[in-house]
């Protein structure tokens, strides 16, 4: 579901099982002798999974004891302790969240949507340890030039530490299997637009299938974009593609997964070899295979090699939002659908490498944060995205797709790449154009907050400080932001 290049816009574990990969020059002395209170809780996780003391017909009681407890950990973090233990703090949250996705199988569906809400806990918590502890300055991901970046996971020294499932060697090459699923997050209005509308939220943003040829080893991936349709990258480009963070996932039907894989991947090329391809599903309808978004690469490949036995995901989030104009705007409808987090606790697939950039985290909290607040003002205040000069211009321009000569100079001026195919609704130009013009105005409110308070008090915002500081800003009603998000 991620827009590639748009500028508008997983038996318990035991802790040998789960491997880090972190260079020598990145580990420091642990100074602080007794256990964080952090690390007190993912032993519990750990303790209480080992002894099956999770069950179904506890696990809903458990679930949200812990969801709260980690709902609080950001604010009451130390710090201190966090940057002398952080790495410790970092594997066996870790570990904890392997042990929980190992008893996915046995949980009920209304325990297993509690445990994806507990992992988003897990995840902010280890973001906010990790941006501590590692201290690396927090830059916009605007300013990194993604494909001259090294190559996130296979130069695993040029980034901070990683994790890999049981039994694999962190000091090797990561060797990727045919069929094996990444999910992503990008670092764009439209990525937080897509990890902060489903119930619950979510860390991820777009769904990548991995094709490793049986002959000669090649890598590649299987990918749908907004203005591309689906076709098939090298894996270092999709490896470098504006991710904040990388998680693979490895079906344990590794059979099945490779035909499913194939299939797709054929049907790709094929269609490529008579000058044709699969559009852009900017409807998001799982019925129709002719159109593929990101999620029904995979979700297509699977139901259809499996003749409809295996749907992907096992359980959907859902989509709560009460404005119909703004779904239609995105291309969702209110209920359940499936978003690229679900993978993540589908029981049938293992976590085999987690990997993140702690460099654009917070330019990744804050754009969610501000998408999550938009969303909140237009269910409790009746907010609306208007019409405005730039999405006028935006909707204008790509009127002229149809003019080769005019098009190629006008798409040069409203950034709307040159080569995006021309079946991409309206609507979609002009709702990323409003989405830019929105978070132009509002980001540099909550950055400079964010950066003011880390100047201060020497951490950074939590989630809620920093949706606070957003809310704060929209009761003075600021006339910028009103000439295009209003109530």
């Amino acid at each position: 579901m991620k827009f590639k290049n748009v500028i508008l816009v997983f038996s318990a574990l035991a802790a040998s099982s789960c491997t880090t990969y972190w260079p020598s020059y990145f580990r420091q002395p642990t100074s602080v002798t007794e256990k964080s209170d952090l690390m007190e809780k993912s032993q519990s996780i750990l303790d209480r999974v080992a002894a099956k003391e999770i069950t179904p017909q506890n696990c809903s009681a458990e679930l949200d004891t812990l969801i709260d407890s980690y709902s609080q950990a950001p604010a009451s973090m130390n710090i201190e302790a966090v940057k002398n233990q952080g790495q410790e703090i970092l594997d066996q949250s870790f570990e904890a969240r392997m042990a929980l996705h190992s008893q996915l199988g046995s949980l009920p569906v209304d325990c297993k949507a509690k445990v994806k809400n507990l992992f988003l806990k897990m995840r902010m918590t280890e973001d906010y340890v990790g941006v501590h502890f590692y201290n690396d300055p927090q830059i916009s991901a605007d300013t990194i030039k993604y494909q001259e970046e090294p190559v996130p996971v296979y130069e695993a020294d040029k980034y901070r530490p990683y994790h890999t499932g049981a039994g694999i060697d962190p000091k090797l090459k990561f060797e990727f299997r045919n069929g094996d699923i990444m999910i992503t997050k990008g670092v764009s209005f439209v990525s937080s637009t897509i990890s902060e509308l489903a119930t619950p939220k979510s860390v991820f943003s777009h769904i990548v299938f991995v094709h490793v040829d049986s002959t000669t080893k090649v890598v590649e991936t299987i990918e749908s974009y907004v203005g591309r349709g689906v076709s098939i990258f090298p894996i270092e480009e999709a490896l470098k593609n504006e991710n904040a963070r990388i998680l693979v996932l490895r079906a344990k039907d590794s059979e099945l997964a490779s035909r499913a894989v194939n299939y797709m991947y054929d049907k790709v090329v094929k269609l490529k070899s008579q000058g044709k391809f699969i559009p852009y599903d900017y409807k998001l309808d799982f019925s129709d295979n002719t159109r593929l978004s990101c999620e029904e690469v995979a979700y297509d490949a699977f139901k259809t090699v499996s003749n409809g036995a295996v749907i992907l995901p096992e359980l959907e989030s859902q989509i709560e939002l009460n404005d119909p104009k703004f779904l239609q705007r995105v291309g969702v409808k209110k209920g359940a659908m499936m978003v690229p987090t679900d993978m993540e606790t589908d029981s049938r697939f293992e976590i085999v490498l987690d990997w993140t950039d702690y460099r654009v985290m917070r330019d990744s909290w804050r754009k969610d944060a501000l998408l999550g607040e938009m969303f909140r003002w237009i269910g409790s205040y009746q907010y609306r995205i208007h019409e405005n000069l730039t999405s006028v211009a935006a909707k204008v321009i790509w009127s002229t797709r149809y003019v080769p000569g005019l098009w190629g100079m006008l798409s040069k001026v409203s950034g709307i790449p040159k080569d995006f195919t021309k079946d991409v609704p309206s609507l979609t130009i002009t709702t990323m154009a409003s989405l830019k013009a929105i978070g132009s105005e509002l980001l540099p409110v909550v950055t400079s907050a964010d950066q003011e308070f880390y100047a201060q008090k020497g951490k950074w915002m939590t989630k809620e400080e920093l949706g606070k500081v957003l809310d704060d800003y929209r009761k003075t009603n600021p006339k910028k932001l009103r000439k295009v998000f209003r109530p």
